[in-house]
């Protein structure tokens, strides 16, 4: 505290007050008592200050903003610049008072992969550092850290991306070109994403062929929709009942959950192979990212050239340690 006070600036205003109004004093021979009241006055307001922004920084949990981009020509430190104004609403000077309290930069809040999307094993390794910086992150700071989110990339990567978070709250943003700005998406606190359903209320489900060993899932969740004449049966298909586009908090929690619970089902019913397929939104994919995490034996794909490519043959390959 003590540190922080000494480097405010207002105490170094107050150190230069005094300096030169001690010069000036001195070249007239009077008003020392007002230099003196005054650097004291100032040097008040520099403790108020830190105390200020120390009760500030002593809220249940910490915000931090961060930016993913996934070999996206986007530029990721704009993205980063819109979340730290979208913060300091609440947290005046915020990247500031993160370099000076935690020791967070600018480079520790940006996780970027320029690589090859298919190239499974490079990036596994990508996940496995980040996972790593994310917990060092959350390690400098004294209490629960909020994530705020910003994603740029391909959907299959935006699943294994939510993998790296479980219990940790979260906030995630999508871009509006309109405005080029990133708007709230959904806010994460709890483990309700991924509770059981009692009955489906956004999407309907529909089975296609026998299931034995294997089987795909097919999620419509967006305007783009998926060709089932190119996936081979079985096929769950899940699709959409409120419309192309989705825009409450809440249909995005209760799609996840809708779909969680058709995967749960599989993996319980000992379903060797599941393979997505998917049109949907980035925070369907990172919440359902956060319900499977990296345990099960599913495989991802990414639509490209007109086909639904392999980017990981098996989740569970991902190990988060070293």
């Amino acid at each position: 505290m003590l540190k922080n006070i000494l480097s405010n600036i207002y105490t170094q205003i107050a150190l230069i007050a005094a300096a030169l109004g001690g010069l000036v004093s001195d070249q007239i021979g009077k008003g020392y008592g007002v230099v003196i009241v005054i650097a004291i006055a100032i040097f008040l307001y520099a403790c108020y200050d830190e105390y200020k922004t120390k009760k500030l920084y002593s809220k249940e949990s910490i915000a931090i903003p961060i930016v993913f981009n996934i070999s996206n020509p986007a530029d990721p430190k704009s993205a980063l610049e819109m979340l730290f104004e979208k913060l300091e609403k609440d947290y005046p000077d915020h990247k500031e008072n993160l370099e000076k309290y935690f020791n967070i930069i600018e480079r520790d809040l940006i996780f970027k992969y320029d690589g090859d999307i298919f190239n499974e094993e490079r990036f596994a390794d990508f996940l496995k550092i980040t996972k790593h910086d994310i917990k060092k992150l959350e390690a400098q700071t004294p209490k629960n850290v909020h994530f705020h989110i910003a994603y740029m990339g391909p959907i299959a990567n935006a699943i294994m991306i939510g993998t790296l978070f479980g219990t940790e709250g979260v906030t995630l943003y999508q871009y509006n070109k309109s405005t080029n700005s990133y708007n709230t998406a959904l806010v994460i606190t709890g483990r309700k994403y991924k509770e059981g359903i009692k009955k489906l209320k956004v999407t309907a489900q529909e089975q296609i062929g026998e299931i034995k060993e294997s089987v795909t899932i097919a999620i419509d969740m967006a305007s783009h929709k998926i060709s089932l004449g190119q996936l081979k049966e079985p096929i769950i298909h899940i699709k959409s009942t409120i419309g192309d586009t989705i825009k409450k908090p809440e249909d995005f929690i209760q799609a996840n959950r809708e779909i969680y619970s058709v995967i749960n089902r599989l993996q319980q019913e000992k379903i060797n192979h599941i393979k997505l397929v998917y049109s949907m939104p980035v925070a369907i994919a990172f919440l359902l990212g956060m319900s499977i995490q990296n345990y099960w034996n599913i495989e991802l794909t990414h639509y490209e050239e007109g086909e639904y490519k392999t980017i990981i043959e098996r989740l569970n390959k991902i190990k988060y340690y070293f």
